[in-house]
């Protein structure tokens, strides 16, 4: 008999690669080695062999595959995994819109927790929103809320807590945990008092503490409460529930992302009959988590142990409080960074910035990033918001490419090219674009058709800038190293700076660099514009370009409309940094060539 050890391939699990393994070993044996497997009932018995091998081999893989945040698929596997961590895995989440009060009564005239507002989608069908916070009117009759979506409302339901094991249970999966609200009446005071949301990783905790915690199941989520967990060494956690407390619970039921895009509000139960100014449509509103959000957040949600000392602690604890909206990659939205990375350093200091176009949103987000920074952070460091700048990266070039080895059209490879860079590069923060990264992106698009090396682009940046009503210089900073004499504008009127001149209001100008760079490192900018003579007029001194820093100062006053600033960055990189919101534009060309 042959004891030769058989050649296995134990990366191959297809079912047929697994019966050829195995029908490659029979023939090595010397008492089948003549035996005709093809046609034998043999056969029969190979084929079991083969499909329990392949049956096994998949249900090991996902077993091992399931054990670990990073690979785990089913939405089961990462609750569990989550749990040790203290995140509890969010079901349906409501969409959230911002409306305006106006003419609600006077100032201090409250606007109460749960009160109702109607919108309705681009299609015309109505959805109810709520308040989940108490408002009140300022000094003009106004004020801005926030409004969740749901499509029903469980307010002060009593709530049934198990003696034994202190959890109550809440049925559905179309609860947004975000708005539970868990109240205990005082014994004593007769007062209905809010429990706070608690996790497994807050310190402190004592009987006497007024907290519960969340856990996901399969219909719905427990309702928690603190107790004894057996050891006399511990100390009890959280405070219990007796048979003589009495428990209400109110929660939103969401409509998930149907909701999304509703506005017209109105707003009702009111005594003063108020009228409603749309804000913001809704948005954020989805059917079910988004599980690489949670991959990637849950681990540092963890390690920052409810406290923001580091940049990572910051960013956690803003994706915790909803600032990731329903994105996988929460620089989209928002951006964190040290001080210490600041030209000059500015130590002590944390900065956040929020990719929002809307300037009233803008604002909004900005105070509450920073409020919620200042509740967790240490006293030493100064949570401080900048507003986003906004850059567009032109990437220019030619592609050089073989239509007789390729099979897609011209369109075609420019439609792929598109989506491939879109997709490596989507707006946000902390895009960090090289040249020579990019064209090989564009080889791998069609790579027996294209040839292209890093020598055949080049980069160009533009930013939009508006002076508006503020006092002062505007500053533009790209934060890259830029090339002198290269900054270039489009047209724009003239502002109030030249009121007591002779140009007409409706003159249109641009702005360009004059003279070498001085030793602070500037150049100066000006003004002109082209007489009827055609002839180049210069204006005035309108500001100052610091191509090293990639700073541009402009003088207040100088436009009465925005423009836009173009400039070339120095080498092959750009790097979008700190509060930079930069998306890619292609401004490519395609030449036909035979490659040999």
């Amino acid at each position: 008999m042959n004891s030769q050890s058989p050649n296995t391939q134990l990366g191959k699990l297809d079912f047929y690669d697994i019966k050829d393994s195995i029908i490659d070993y029979l023939k090595t044996q010397d008492i089948l080695k003549d035996y005709n497997y093809a046609g034998s009932a043999a056969q029969v018995l190979i084929d079991v062999l083969a499909y329990n091998t392949m049956y096994y081999g998949y249900y090991a893989n996902m077993v091992s595959t399931e054990m670990f945040l990073d690979s785990a698929q089913r939405i089961e596997s990462i609750i569990s995994l989550v749990k040790p961590l203290g995140f509890v895995v969010p079901a349906k989440t409501s969409a959230r819109g911002k409306a305006k009060i106006r003419h609600g009564g006077v100032e201090g005239t409250p606007i109460p927790k749960y009160t109702r507002f109607s919108g309705y989608n681009g299609e015309g069908v109505p959805y109810s929103f709520y308040t989940i916070q108490d408002y009140r009117l300022n000094l003009d009759g106004e004020v801005i809320a926030e409004i969740v979506e749901g499509k029903s409302l469980i307010k002060e339901v009593p709530l049934i807590v198990s003696q034994e094991t202190q959890k109550a249970f809440l049925h559905g999966l179309d609860i947004d945990i975000s708005t539970i609200s868990v109240e205990v009446k005082d014994s004593q005071t007769g007062e209905w008092k809010e429990w706070a949301k608690s996790n497994n990783i807050e310190t402190g905790l004592d009987e006497f503490s007024k907290v519960y915690w969340l856990e996901r199941s399969e219909l719905g989520f427990f309702v928690v409460f603190g107790g004894n967990v057996g050891s006399e060494s511990v100390t009890q956690i959280g405070q219990q529930i007796t048979t003589n407390d009495l428990i209400r619970v109110s929660y939103l039921k969401s409509s998930g992302k149907g909701a999304n895009e509703v506005g017209a509000w109105n707003v009702h139960g009111l005594v003063v009959a108020a009228e409603t100014d749309t804000v913001s449509l809704s948005s954020g509103g989805s059917d079910e988590p988004n599980l690489d959000m949670i991959r990637f957040f849950a681990p540092k949600w963890f390690a920052a142990q409810d406290r923001a000392v580091t940049v990572e602690d910051c960013r956690a604890l803003l994706a915790s409080r909803g600032f990731v909206g329903d994105t996988a990659d929460p620089l989209e939205v928002f951006n964190v960074w040290g001080g210490e990375d600041m030209d000059p350093p500015m130590y002590g200091r944390v900065f956040v910035s929020i990719n929002e176009e809307n300037p009233i949103d803008l604002i909004v987000s900005g105070e509450t990033a920073i409020s919620t920074l200042k509740e967790k952070t240490c006293v030493t460091i100064l949570p401080e918001f900048l507003s986003p700048e906004i850059v567009n990266v032109v990437f220019s070039g030619t592609i050089y490419w073989d239509s007789m080895k390729s099979a897609n059209s011209r369109e075609q490879i420019m439609g792929l090219i598109d989506e491939s860079l879109s997709r490596k590069f989507p707006k946000r923060f902390e895009n960090k674009y090289n040249i020579s990264e990019i064209s090989n992106e564009i080889n791998s698009v069609d790579p027996q058709a294209i040839s292209t090396s890093s020598g055949d682009f080049y980069f160009l940046v533009r930013s939009m800038v508006d002076l508006g009503p503020d006092l002062g210089v505007k500053k533009v900073n790209f934060k890259n190293e830029l090339q002198s004499h290269t900054l270039t504008t489009s047209s724009f009127r003239v502002g109030t700076k030249w009121s007591d001149g002779n140009v007409p209001h409706d003159q249109l100008i641009k702005l360009r660099t004059v003279g070498s760079v001085k030793r602070d490192g500037s150049q100066k900018l000006q003004a002109y514009y082209q007489n009827q003579n055609n002839t180049t007029s210069v204006l005035s001194d309108a500001g100052s370009f610091v191509p090293k820093k990639g700073i541009i100062y402009i003088n207040q006053g100088v436009a009465a409309e925005p423009f836009e600033i173009t400039c070339f960055p120095v080498g092959s990189i750009f790097d979008a940094k700190e509060n930079i919101v930069s998306q890619l534009t292609l401004d490519l060309q395609i030449e036909r060539i035979n490659i040999q």
